[in-house]
C-alpha cells in the first residue's frame, strides 16, 4: 500500500513537471516575435488585447515600476533638479551673463536627468535599489552616446517639422487662419513621428547600441503600434495633469524667460519618472529579441 502511494506521488510529480514544461513551451510559442524583448518567458496578459487596453496596461506597469523604490526615485529626481533650481536663482540676478548661465544649468538637468532616469528604470526593472549619486556618475559616462543619438533624432524630427510649420504659417496667414493653426494641423504627424524616435535613447543606453543602430531599433519598435505607444505616453501625462496643469499655468506668468525655462523643466522633471517608466516597459517588451539575451 505504501509503495502504491509513493508511486502515485512520483507519477503526480512527473505529471506536474511535464505540464509545467508544456506551459513554458506554449508561452514561448505565443510570445515569439522578432520585436519581442523580454527573454524571461513572461507573457503579459494585455499583449493580445486591443491597443487602447495595452496602453492602459503599460501605464499601470510603469506606475508599479516607479513604486519599487519610490524614496530612491524621489531622492534621484531631487538631485537632478539642483542645477535647474540654481538656474532659477542665477537667472533672477541682473547682468548680461545671468541668462546664459541659467540656461546652461537648466540644460544640465534636461540632459543628465533623462539619462539618469533611463538608467534608474533599468535598475528598478532588475530589482536593484537606486543610488542617486551612482546613477548620476553613470549618466555622465553615457553623455557622448546620448548626445550623438539624440542629435540624430533631433535632426530627423525638427529637420522635417520646422520647414513644414514655417511653410504652413506662410500659407495659412494668407487665408487669415489663427496663429496656432500650423501647430494644430501638424500635431498628429508630430506625435506619430515622435513615438517612432523616442526609443532611440533606450536602445543606445540600455542595450549599448551605436547611434544609427539605436535610431533604427526605435523605428522598428513603434512600427504598427504607434497609436498604443502614443496613448500610453499621453496616459502617463494625464495622470499627472491635475497637479502639473495649474503649475504650468503659473509658470506662464513668469516674465523672465530664463527663469520660466528653468521652472518649466523643474516641472517636467517631476513628471519624467512615470513617462520614462512607461516607455521603458514598452521598450523591454518590443525591443529586438536578440538584444534581450544580454
Amino acid at each position: 500500500m505504501r509503495d502504491s502511494v509513493m508511486q502515485d506521488r512520483r507519477d503526480q510529480g512527473e505529471l506536474s513537471l511535464t505540464r509545467q514544461g508544456a506551459l513554458d513551451f506554449a508561452a514561448r510559442l505565443i510570445a515569439h516575435r522578432h520585436w519581442m524583448g523580454r527573454g524571461d518567458g513572461i507573457v503579459r496578459p494585455y499583449r493580445a488585447a486591443p491597443w487602447w487596453f495595452q496602453a492602459l496596461g503599460y501605464v499601470r506597469a510603469g506606475t508599479r515600476l516607479c513604486m519599487r523604490d519610490i524614496y530612491g526615485l524621489i531622492a534621484l529626481v531631487g538631485l537632478l533638479m539642483l542645477p535647474a533650481f540654481s538656474a532659477v536663482v542665477i537667472g533672477s540676478q541682473p547682468g548680461p551673463l545671468a541668462p546664459w548661465v541659467s540656461t546652461g544649468l537648466t540644460w544640465v538637468t534636461i540632459v543628465v536627468g533623462n539619462i539618469a532616469l533611463v538608467l534608474a528604470m533599468e535598475a528598478l526593472d532588475d530589482g536593484r535599489r537606486l543610488v542617486p549619486t551612482e546613477l548620476v556618475l553613470t549618466a555622465l559616462r553615457w553623455l557622448p552616446r546620448y548626445l550623438w543619438t539624440n542629435g540624430m533624432t533631433t535632426v530627423l524630427f525638427w529637420g522635417i517639422f520646422t520647414p513644414l510649420q514655417t511653410l504652413l504659417a506662410v500659407w495659412l496667414t494668407r487665408w487669415s487662419w489663427p496663429a496656432f493653426a500650423p501647430l494644430a494641423l501638424l500635431l498628429l504627424p508630430m506625435l506619430f513621428w515622435h513615438v517612432r524616435l523616442v526609443f532611440a535613447t533606450y536602445a543606445a543606453i540600455v542595450d549599448d547600441q551605436p547611434g544609427v543602430r539605436a535610431v533604427s531599433i526605435s523605428l522598428g519598435i513603434a512600427q504598427g503600434r504607434w497609436a498604443m505607444v502614443a496613448m500610453a505616453f499621453a496616459g502617463s501625462i494625464l495622470i499627472e495633469a491635475p497637479v502639473a496643469g495649474p503649475l504650468y499655468l503659473l509658470i506662464h506668468q513668469v516674465a523672465n524667460p530664463a527663469v520660466a525655462f528653468a521652472c518649466t523643466w523643474l516641472l517636467v522633471m517631476l513628471m519624467r519618472p512615470l513617462m520614462i517608466a512607461v516607455l521603458h516597459e514598452i521598450y523591454e517588451d518590443f525591443r529586438p529579441a536578440a538584444l534581450a539575451q544580454y
